[in-house]
């Protein structure tokens, strides 16, 4: 692979995550809403400061990029079911 075909791809990708960004945004905003109920607590503002969240969890605080803050939340709403 040339050079040029990775600095594309590269670029590709990072397009990709900037448009995915305020999407995976406002999922969070909505997990956390959900997730509150079954005391967990994220702190939204981090994530839109930081790029970073704090959830509180079961008495833990945990710190998450976006990704995997997502991802956490849905585990504990699937868990919630």
């Amino acid at each position: 692979m040339a050079d040029s075909d990775v600095q594309t791809q590269g670029t590709a990708e990072a397009d990709l995550l900037n448009r995915i960004q305020p999407w995976i945004a406002e999922r969070i905003r909505e997990l956390s809403v959900e997730t509150i109920a079954s005391g967990t607590f994220t702190c939204t503002a981090c994530g839109e400061i930081e790029g970073d969240y704090i959830i509180t969890y079961r008495g833990q605080t945990l710190r998450f990029d976006t990704y995997a803050t997502y991802a956490f939340l849905r585990y504990v709403t699937a868990d919630q079911q």
